[in-house]
């Protein structure tokens, strides 16, 4: 009976074929009873693809303890990295604490029987750690800042928080890219002289490519390793040539206003904007290698004024203009799925979460259906409090709102509201309330000089949060006195400069 079910489990998985639970459970107890390991049976390879690969990291260390059999197909198979790869939140913050200088790079050969294991315990270490700082006064308090020497013109452009980079413009032809953690240059990158008067209008960048959105409907791809340009895309075949002056018209009105890459890294969707014909144009790419970037769908989508995109691998969420609401597709064929929150007035930021939608308005947070449309409840923030700026998701943890309050012409008051994800999701009625809120005011982030602080008021206030830092843009009113406008500044609230040190 054991040769059998092995013989079967081991004929599944040669094949391809999905493994029956049952088979797996039968063999295992008849194996036990008569003091033979499944894993003696059957090829290590094999074992590592067709098991072990599905469970999660706590199943691996389950399966190390079975056996010293098991613990040999677990470690000599190197499954940790099959594993730990998929685990998102895992694989970031590995790559922070890279970037951090505190962490190595896996190794390239050799057997993971140490390096993994112990790996995997230190980042849950950290994980836990970072958790904790979201909701410690402390962590907030130390400031990280960063002059900002860019083009000024478009703040919506100002500054892009990736992974982990931080990407300015400094021209409308030039951006620099910094590491994000220790805010250290690390390269820039330039369009060149020709490029046909391309501007800049939108960024998005992984680890390998650096995708720049233009102007004339032009997307610039470059490798992030050897900032070589690998590609200049264009969605739109009528803007290749144009000959005439009509036609050169036409292609200075359209903009490639908004780039994003999928979490994977294997699409990037664009959306093309013609400003004078009110249309965006969205496309898909599969990026099949360096030198294929292959159109897969195309989509075509009137009067709706994209103001912000985002996608995950179900669905792809379009924030429209006024009273538009948000429209979800489907993230392989672009096709329409529903449309939340056009109702909504002034939607200054989304998070997708599952099958909800979280929208922030100006002094609401509210829940939404995505496969219904229905808003499922509300949650009304203080009047004090003032306007919402943006959201942000720290895994599946905390949910995370910034909001500004203008007291004055001199300084503004930034809050920092958290909330328990699970719990403003679950529970029912408006009587919720954040499990921690923080505040400061921007009149501490005055630059000082030999005459003391700078005698100017704040003129405009940008902020991005994400799972590990609360970032402010500030710009800076005319200083008359000394007849220059301010440097504008970036301040980083990093809740990973705090991590604890794992215990041995």
């Amino acid at each position: 009976m054991c040769s059998t079910s092995s013989d079967k489990i081991k004929f599944q998985m040669t094949n391809n074929q999905p493994i029956n639970p049952l088979d797996i459970r039968a063999s295992n107890l008849h194996c036990t009873s008569t003091g033979v390991d499944i894993t003696s049976l059957l090829q290590v390879e094999l074992v590592a693809k067709g098991i072990f690969q599905n469970v999660d990291c706590l199943g691996l260390l389950s399966a190390r303890s079975v056996s010293p059999a098991w613990t040999d197909a677990v470690d000599n198979a190197r499954v940790w990295k099959l594993v730990l790869d998929k685990d998102m939140k895992w694989k970031k913050m590995h790559n922070v604490l890279i970037k951090k200088g505190v962490a190595a790079e896996p190794p390239e050969l050799g057997n993971y029987t140490e390096f993994y294991p112990e790996l995997y315990a230190e980042i849950k270490q950290h994980l836990l750690s970072l958790e904790k700082n979201w909701v410690t006064e402390a962590s907030y308090r130390q400031i990280k800042k960063m002059p900002y020497a860019g083009f000024v013109g478009h703040l919506n452009f100002q500054v892009k928080l990736a992974d982990q980079f931080i990407v300015t413009r400094q021209s409308p032809q030039t951006i620099e890219i910094f590491n994000r953690w220790t805010l250290a240059p690390e390269s820039v990158f330039d369009i060149g002289v020709d490029s046909d008067r391309a501007m800049m209008k939108s960024i998005d960048l992984t680890s390998e490519y650096l995708a720049l959105g233009c102007n004339r409907g032009k997307i610039f791809v470059f490798c992030m390793k050897t900032r070589d340009l690998l590609h200049k895309l264009i969605d739109d075949p009528a803007l290749l040539n144009c000959g005439s002056f009509a036609q050169d018209v036409m292609a200075s009105r359209v903009d490639c206003s908004h780039l994003v890459f999928s979490s994977r890294g294997n699409m990037l969707l664009s959306c093309i904007s013609n400003n004078s014909c009110q249309y965006e144009t969205l496309t898909l790419r599969k990026i099949i290698s360096p030198q294929e970037w292959k159109i897969v769908h195309q989509q075509t989508i009137h009067q709706f004024n994209v103001r912000r995109i985002q996608m995950d691998d179900s669905y792809i969420y379009l924030l429209g203009g006024a009273n538009k609401g948000i429209q979800v597709r489907c993230a392989a064929s672009l096709e329409l799925v529903n449309t939340v929150g056009e109702d909504e007035h002034f939607i200054k930021s989304f998070q997708p979460y599952d099958r909800w939608i979280i929208v922030a308005g100006r002094e609401q947070i509210s829940l939404w259906d995505t496969l219904i449309g229905t808003c499922i409840r509300r949650r009304q923030m203080n009047q004090t409090d003032g306007d919402i700026k943006t959201i942000g998701l720290v895994g599946d943890k905390y949910l995370i709102s910034c909001h500004v309050n203008c007291w004055s012409s001199d300084f503004f008051i930034l809050g920092v509201n958290v909330w328990d994800l699970r719990s403003f999701i679950e529970q029912s009625g408006e009587t919720s309330k954040p499990i921690f809120t923080f505040s400061v005011s921007t009149l501490s982030w005055h630059e000082t000089s030999i005459d003391g602080i700078r005698d100017t008021s704040v003129e405009k206030l940008k902020v991005f949060v994400d799972d590990y830092q609360v970032g402010c843009l500030i710009t800076w009113d005319f200083d008359y006195e000394r007849r220059e406008v301010p440097v504008p500044m970036l301040y980083f609230m990093d809740l990973s400069n705090h991590l604890e040190v794992p215990k041995s």
